[in-house]
C-alpha cells in the first residue's frame, strides 16, 4: 500500500497593509488633489466666525475627506507567511600535498577533517547552513562523505598547490543576497604557495571586507600541523634581479625561515653552474621570523646562468628537499662603451646623453664640439679650458674599444677628420655598430657624400648642401619598422581612446597609426637620394619622396658586413620625450625605449637574435623551478633579416643536464610556414637543464642562429618543499577579515553574522474598505460636519 505526506503549509504568522485600488496612480493624485482643493474652499464659508469654531470645521471635513480618500485607496490587509533564512557558513579544508605530513591519525588533513566536522556540528545547531568546500589551488563544493574520506585516511591530500585566497575569491563570487554568508572558517596548514606574502594584497582585502555585504562576516583560520615536534630549515627564497651585468658584481639575498632551529647557525654555499662560488654563514631567527644570508659575486660570463644556495641538513629536519634552493640570472655583456660625437650642444644631444648616462650598462665617452682648431681664441691653447677635439686618440688609438658611435649632427671637415674617416668604416664593417643622427651639420649638410664613411651608412646621399625640410610631419611606420626590434616599443605608445598602440601592432595598421598619432610630430629633416643596397626604412616621411620616388627614410638600419649601422634623418626625436605634448598626451617612454633598442640592435644583443626559444610549463614560473614529471613546451620562433617570420628553416634542439645522472635529448626539425616549431621536452631527473636550439636556412644551408635557456626540475614538488606549517600566515589572514585564529582544537563558538533574512512562503489579502464599519466612519464623519455647520448657522 503506497502512502505520501504533503509538506505542512506554514501558518500565516505576519501582516502588513496594502492598497487594493486598481484605479490609476495619476486617478488617486487628481482625487487627493480635488479634495484638498475642496477642504481649502470650504474655509471660505466660516470666515468671519470663532477661532474654535472654525478649526472645529475644518477637523471634521479633514476627516471626511481622508476618509474618502482611504475608500478610494482601498486598503486592505495582506497576510503572511513567513520563516528566518538562515545564514551560510563556509568551511574550507585545505587538501593540498603539505596536509599530507604526519603519520596515521595524525596525518595534517585527518586532523583538519576531524576539527572540520566538529565546525560543521556547532554551527548547524546554532541555526546556520554549513557549507563544505575543499582548497589546494582553486576552492569548490565538497559532500559529507568526501570529508568523512578524509578523517577515515581513504581519501589523499595530494593538492599541487596551496591558494588560501582561493576560498575568499570563492566566497565572494558565490554571495547572494538571498543566503548571505555568515562566516568563513579556514583549516589549513597556511602554508600558501601562491606568492601570497604576510601583508597580503590589497585586492584580496577588499574581497575579505566584502564578505556578508553591507554586514561583514568574519574570516576564521585554524591552525593544522603547528606541532612543536616538526622541525624544518626552508631556504625560502632568493631576493636577486632576474638580469646582471658581466664583470660587475651582483647581489643575492637568501630568506630562511626554520622550525625547533632557533639561534642555531648554519653554514650556506652559493654555486654558478654547479661550481661553489661563495660562501656565507647564517644565524636562524625565531619562529614565525625571517633570517637572510647574504652573498656577493661578481659573475664574468654572459648568458642564463643557474644559481644554487644550500644549507646542511640538520639532525631531526621533517623535510630535507628544502635545504636547497635553486634560481637563474641572466647575464648580460659588461657596459657598453659608447662614443658620442656631436657637433654642437642642442636639446637632441642632451636628451640623447642623458638616457646614455642613465642607462647603467652603458659606459659613455661625450664629446661636444664648441670649438675648432680654427677658431680664433686671442690666447694660446694650453691656456684654454676648451681643449681641441682630440681627434687622433679617438679613430686611431681608442676606436676599437667602442661598441657603439654616435655622430649627432656633426660636420668633420673643421676637425681635419677626413683621413679617420675610413678608420671609423671599416670599424663598422669589422663589427662596429655606427648611429648617425641629423641635422644642419650632418649627411649632405656635413659633407658626408663620396666619403669611406657615406659607404656604410643605409642611405644614399645627395651632393652638395640645401637638402632640408624645416617643416613638421608625422613619420609613417613602413612593413620592415611592424616587426624590427627598433621600433618594438612595446607599450610606450597609446592612443587618444586611452587604448595602447603599438609600432609593432598585433591589431594591424590602425593600432600603429592610433599610437603615433599620441605621440608630438617632428621637426625637420635630412633629404637623401634613396637607401643603400639592403637597406631598410623603418620610419618614413608622410609625403616627400626620394629622387627614385620612395618615401623619405625618418630612421633607416642596414648590415654592413660584420657591424650595422643606423641612420635618424632629423634631429627632432626629442619631442617624443615629453608625454605632455601631443594631441592625447601619450608617449613619455617612446623615445627612451627607441634609444636603447637602437644600442642593443647594434650591438646585436642575443635578446634581438633571428632565433627565439621560448619554454612554458604549467604552475609555477621556471625561475622557482617545475614540478617533477612536468612536461615543458619547447618553442622555437625563427625570423628573416626584415625579422619577420621565415617558415621552412631545420632546428636541432638539444636538452641536456647540468648536472651528473640525467640523459640528453636530441629533437630535429624544421619551421612551420608561421616561422614556429614546438616540441615537448620531459626531464627525465630533477635539477637543472639546458635547452639549446641551433637554426640553419632550409634552402641555403646558412646559419640562423641560436638560442638557449636554463631551467630546474624540483627534486619534489613545491607543495612539499614548503610544507612548514604557517600559523603566522593564517593570523594574518583572519585579522584582515575580522575573525579569530585558533587551534585545530578550540573550534567551536567561533562569532558569526545573522542578517535575519526572511522568506515568505505564501501570502492573501483581505479587503477593509468594503465593511460596514467603514461605511458607517464615512457616513457619521459627513453628518456630523453637517449637523455642526447647521447648528452654527452655517449653510
Amino acid at each position: 500500500m503506497l502512502s505520501s505526506s504533503m509538506p505542512e503549509t506554514p501558518a500565516f504568522n505576519d501582516w502588513d497593509l496594502t492598497s487594493l485600488s486598481s484605479l490609476p496612480t495619476s486617478v488617486l493624485v487628481a482625487a487627493a488633489c480635488t479634495l484638498l482643493g475642496a477642504l481649502a474652499l470650504s474655509t471660505t464659508s466660516t470666515r468671519g466666525a470663532p477661532l474654535r469654531l472654525r478649526a472645529s470645521l475644518f477637523l471634521l471635513r479633514f476627516l471626511l475627506c481622508a476618509a474618502v480618500f482611504l475608500v478610494l485607496l482601498e486598503p486592505g490587509r495582506r497576510l503572511l507567511a513567513t520563516s528566518r533564512e538562515p545564514d551560510r557558513v563556509l568551511i574550507a579544508v585545505d587538501t593540498s600535498a603539505s596536509m599530507s605530513v604526519g603519520e596515521g591519525a595524525e596525518q595534517r588533513v585527518r586532523v583538519a577533517a576531524r576539527a572540520a566536522q566538529e565546525v560543521v556540528d556547532d554551527v548547524a545547531a546554532r541555526g546556520f547552513v554549513p557549507e563544505l568546500w575543499f582548497f589546494d589551488a582553486a576552492a569548490r563544493k565538497a559532500s559529507a562523505l568526501e570529508l568523512q574520506a578524509l578523517e577515515r585516511g581513504t581519501r589523499a591530500a595530494e593538492g599541487t598547490a596551496s591558494a588560501l585566497s582561493s576560498v575568499v575569491e570563492t566566497a565572494a563570487s558565490t554571495e547572494t543576497s538571498r543566503v548571505p554568508t555568515g562566516g568563513v572558517v579556514i583549516l589549513s596548514d597556511g602554508a600558501d604557495t601562491s606568492g601570497l606574502g604576510l601583508g597580503l594584497s590589497a585586492d584580496l582585502r577588499q574581497r575579505i571586507a566584502a564578505l556578508g555585504g553591507t554586514t561583514p562576516a568574519p574570516l576564521h583560520t585554524v591552525v593544522v600541523g603547528a606541532d612543536s615536534n616538526f622541525r624544518d630549515v626552508v631556504l625560502d627564497r632568493a631576493i636577486a634581479d632576474e638580469f646582471a651585468f658581466v664583470r660587475n658584481p651582483m647581489k643575492i639575498d637568501v630568506v630562511l625561515r626554520q622550525r625547533g632551529f632557533s639561534g642555531q647557525k648554519v653554514p650556506l654555499t652559493l654555486a654558478e653552474d654547479g661550481a661553489v662560488v661563495a660562501r656565507t654563514e647564517v644565524t636562524l631567527a625565531g619562529v614565525g621570523d625571517e633570517a637572510r644570508a647574504h652573498f656577493e659575486l661578481t659573475p664574468q660570463r654572459a648568458g642564463k646562468r643557474l644559481y644554487t644556495v644550500q644549507a646542511p641538513v640538520l639532525d631531526g629536519e621533517a623535510i630535507s628537499e628544502n635545504n636547497r634552493l635553486d634560481f637563474t640570472v641572466k647575464l648580460i655583456r659588461d657596459r657598453i662603451r659608447v662614443l658620442q660625437v656631436a657637433g654642437r650642444p642642442s636639446w637632441d644631444e642632451r636628451f640623447v646623453r642623458r638616457l646614455l648616462k642613465e642607462n647603467p650598462s652603458v659606459d659613455l665617452i661625450s664629446f661636444f664640439i664648441l670649438r675648432s682648431t680654427t677658431d680664433i681664441s686671442g690666447a694660446d691653447n694650453n691656456e684654454l679650458s676648451l681643449i681641441p677635439f682630440p681627434t687622433k686618440e679617438l679613430f686611431t688609438e681608442q676606436l676599437h674599444t667602442f661598441d657603439v658611435v654616435i655622430f649627432q649632427d656633426f660636420n668633420y671637415r673643421p676637425y681635419q677628420m677626413g683621413t679617420y674617416l675610413e678608420n671609423v668604416a671599416d670599424y663598422v664593417k669589422e663589427g662596429g655598430g655606427l648611429l648617425v643622427i641629423g641635422g644642419d651639420l650632418t649627411f649632405s649638410e656635413g659633407d658626408y657624400q663620396n666619403t669611406p664613411l657615406a659607404d656604410v651608412l643605409p642611405v644614399v646621399l645627395r651632393p652638395g648642401h640645401g637638402h632640408l625640410d624645416v617643416e613638421s610631419f608625422t613619420p609613417v611606420v613602413s612593413e620592415a619598422g611592424q616587426n624590427h626590434p627598433i621600433t618594438d616599443v612595446g607599450d610606450a605608445l597609446s592612443d587618444s581612446a586611452g587604448g595602447l598602440g603599438r609600432w609593432r601592432d598585433s591589431n594591424g595598421p590602425q593600432g600603429v597609426a592610433a599610437g603615433l598619432a599620441s605621440l608630438p610630430p617632428l621637426q625637420g629633416l635630412n633629404l637623401v637620394a634613396g637607401l643603400a643596397s639592403g637597406a631598410q626604412v623603418l620610419l618614413s616621411h608622410p609625403f616627400a619622396n626620394t629622387d627614385d620616388g620612395s618615401p623619405q627614410p625618418v630612421i633607416a638600419v642596414a648590415d654592413v658586413e660584420k657591424g650595422r649601422s643606423v641612420a635618424v634623418m632629423t634631429d627632432s626625436l626629442w619631442h617624443w620625450a615629453l608625454p605632455h605634448l601631443g594631441s592625447s598626451g601619450g608617449g613619455g617612454d617612446a623615445h627612451r625605449k627607441l634609444i636603447a633598442n637602437t644600442l642593443r640592435w647594434l650591438i646585436r644583443d642575443p635578446e634581438l637574435s633571428h632565433v627565439k626559444l621560448v619554454l612554458a610549463t604549467e604552475g609555477q614560473g621556471f625561475r622557482r623551478g617545475i614540478e617533477p614529471g612536468a612536461e615543458v613546451m619547447a618553442e622555437v620562433r625563427t625570423f628573416n633579416t626584415r625579422y619577420q617570420p621565415e617558415g621552412g628553416a631545420k632546428l636541432k634542439l638539444t636538452l641536456s643536464p647540468l648536472e651528473p645522472g640525467g640523459t640528453a635529448k636530441t629533437v630535429e626539425g624544421e619551421t612551420g610556414v608561421d616561422g614556429t616549431f614546438r616540441a615537448p621536452l620531459l626531464p627525465d631527473k630533477a635539477g637543472a637543464w639546458r635547452a639549446r636550439v641551433d637554426v640553419v636556412n632550409g634552402a641555403d644551408g646558412r646559419v640562423l642562429g641560436s638560442d638557449e635557456d636554463v631551467f630546474v626540475v624540483r627534486a619534489t614538488s613545491l607543495e612539499r618543499l614548503y610544507g612548514e606549517a604557517r600559523p603566522d600566515f593564517l593570523a594574518a589572514l583572519a585579522a584582515a577579515g575580522g575573525g579569530r585564529s585558533v587551534d585545530v582544537g578550540d573550534v567551536k563558538g567561533l562569532p558569526l553574522v545573522d542578517h535575519a533574512k526572511v522568506k515568505v512562503h505564501r501570502q492573501k489579502t483581505e479587503p477593509l474598505w468594503n465593511t460596514w464599519a467603514a461605511l458607517a466612519v464615512v457616513t457619521m464623519l459627513a453628518a456630523t460636519e453637517w449637523w455642526w455647520r447647521r447648528r452654527r448657522g452655517f449653510a
